[in-house]
């Protein structure tokens, strides 16, 4: 190697060397003459020409170079680091802006508005039939007529049935079996109910005993509170008359015309009913003759029959499907036998006749147990996938007997 080109650089000390070089810096400059540096410098001061350069000149001047390559990378990285983070927050503040952007409707209006948190409450869904309603007034114009004992329901001008226009609404699409439960026998008492009222859901039907004094206004208040409401009727039992349920009982000794005009004086006692029952009539709807005169009439005033088959000889579930009548019938008595027990075993088994056949009718009377029974039964109905209905909502989904 030439003795002109000193030693070669240390490692780490190439990036340095190469700086210096470009700063002017490196070999083959030279100092100003004036320097003082010049005296280690070759050529520069009482150097010889034409001697060997002095090694300790070129070692000195190695150091700054390096010293100053050092100071510029840094100075460097700082200036590249402030560059950058100016333009990262640059960039951050105009994402952000970006994203703050309102997405609106063709009005101005936000499209998007953020959502409440829900409460407790917004996340129980409730149950359609649990839902309160406002039922129709009890006496709609064009729905009655005046008859010999009073108002009696008709068919209106446009077709429309008084058990259609009195019924409680109900979501007809709901694919669940349904139940529909009736207490009976209301009517004597207004505690009695007051307490089924307010117990009991309103999908509950209430079915009221006809002729009653004040009658008008507990089918009000019955009705007020989302209840349909069935006039109760009564009909000959066996065992007649030592087992008599009061004046006006429809007859099998009596002729049509006379059991039409008890029927008439029955249906007149009240207006906003959906349709007819009786709890007594054991003999009376066993008598087909006398049925179906009485069954007439209720289909020709736009009623429909509810059948608490008393007897398994009763011929009125029959007769309703041959005259074009709406109609149910009752498959268990709720409390037939009047204890917690048996009062649960019952309505179990309208849970299984509705799952098996599409839709279960059950009828019971208004003891405090019962009602209570009921309550609770009623309260997680649901849950086992049956939906409670009121009686119009069963109408023709059971088979005849």
């Amino acid at each position: 190697m030439d003795e002109l080109d000193g030693p070669a650089p240390a490692a780490g000390a190439g990036s340095a060397g190469i700086l210096a070089r470009r700063l002017g810096l490196g070999r083959g400059a030279r100092a100003p003459a004036d320097d003082p540096a010049n005296d280690d410098l070759p050529g520069g001061g009482d150097a010889d020409p034409d001697g060997p350069p002095k090694r300790r000149g070129a070692k000195a001047m190695a150091f700054p170079a390096a010293l100053l390559a050092t100071a510029l990378a840094f100075a460097g990285t700082v200036l590249w680091l402030s560059l950058a983070a100016q333009d990262t927050v640059r960039r951050r503040q105009a994402e952000v802006s970006r994203l703050s952007l309102p997405v609106l409707n063709s009005d101005g209006s936000p499209r998007f508005v953020e959502a409440a948190p829900p409460t407790v409450e917004a996340e129980v869904e409730a149950d359609p039939v649990d839902i309160p309603v406002t039922l129709s007034a009890s006496r709609l114009d064009g729905l009655v007529e005046k008859g010999r004992a009073g108002p009696l329901p008709r068919i209106g001008p446009e077709g429309q049935a008084p058990w259609q226009a009195y019924a409680r609404p109900f979501p007809h699409e709901d694919p669940r079996p349904r139940i529909a439960l009736v207490i009976t026998e209301l009517g004597a008492s207004t505690p009695v109910l007051e307490g089924a009222i307010a117990r009991l859901p309103g999908a509950v039907t209430f079915a009221f005993q006809a002729g009653l004094p004040e009658l008008q206004a507990q089918v009000d208040a019955a009705r007020a509170n989302g209840h349909e409401v069935l006039l109760s009727v009564p009909m000959e039992p066996v065992g007649y008359p030592r087992n008599d349920p009061g004046p006006g009982t429809l007859l099998t000794a009596l002729s049509d015309e006379r059991n039409v005009e008890r029927l008439e004086a029955a249906m007149a006692s009240a207006t906003g009913y959906v349709g007819l029952t009786s709890t007594t009539g054991t003999k009376f709807t066993a008598s087909r003759p006398s049925l179906q005169a009485v069954l007439f009439q209720v289909q020709r005033r736009g009623l429909s029959w509810v059948d608490a088959w008393l007897v398994p000889e009763s011929q009125a579930t029959r007769l309703s499907t041959t005259l074009g009548l709406p109609r149910a019938v009752a498959d268990v008595q709720v409390d037939r036998e009047e204890s917690p027990n048996g009062i649960d075993a019952q309505l179990a088994e309208l849970e299984r006749l509705a799952k098996a056949n599409g839709a279960a009718v059950g009828f019971a009377q208004p003891y405090p147990v019962t009602i209570e029974r009921i309550a609770r039964w009623a309260a997680s109905l649901k849950d086992r996938g049956i939906v409670l209905a009121p009686v119009t909502a069963v109408l023709n989904k059971q088979a005849d007997r």
